[in-house]
């Protein structure tokens, strides 16, 4: 039977790519019906604030990427007021569901999540990882990060923020793997 991962606010499924490389069964979940016809995994369309974590006692780990947009200095409007603090309802979501899933969780989110979060566990490039994260060595294939990503108009615009780098994805999950009886 394959291991199985969730993946919360899916989006197009960075997470999943890396995941179903590896051997993964991936659920994914998602309020935006437009990532379900792309998304590689099995989706699922759901509030992620509303799951009962208790769903997902048999899984092997989740991973989540929640709305970034509060945290992005390039999605601050002019007039934010730096005192103000964003919407943690996606975040405190995943975090509720750890607890009542009590499988591994990792959070990945921009550097700016940093001030409202608290330090993450580690980051790769732009992504920073708090939660039940792995030891990474060195990550093989392609870098990432620097100016890869463009933001445009695009009403998917919203899909980047679960664009994991596949190298990243794969290592989360080779890391997650259980081990062979014995080994």
């Amino acid at each position: 039977m394959k291991p199985l991962a969730i993946d919360l606010f899916c989006g197009l499924g960075g997470w999943a790519e890396g995941f179903l490389a590896e051997g993964y069964r991936v659920v994914g979940f998602d309020v935006d019906p437009r990532f379900a016809p792309l998304y590689p995994g099995e989706f699922v369309r759901a509030d992620v604030r509303r799951l009962d974590g208790r769903r997902f006692r048999g899984a092997t780990v989740i991973v989540a990427s929640p709305p970034c947009t509060k945290y992005a200095p390039w999605a601050m409007p002019p007039s934010w007021n730096v005192r103000e603090v964003p919407d943690s309802s996606c975040v405190d979501a995943v975090w509720r569901i750890r607890g009542e899933s009590r499988v591994p969780t990792i959070i990945e989110n921009v550097r700016g999540a940093v001030r409202w979060i608290g330090p993450p566990v580690c980051h790769r490039g732009p992504q920073y990882l708090w939660g039940d994260v792995p030891v990474l060595g060195r990550l093989e294939g392609r870098r990432w990060g620097k100016g890869k990503w463009r933001l445009s108009p695009s009403p998917m615009r919203a899909a980047l923020r679960a664009k994991i780098p596949l190298p990243l994805a794969r290592a989360v999950a080779r890391a997650f793997l259980p081990t062979p009886e014995g080994a």
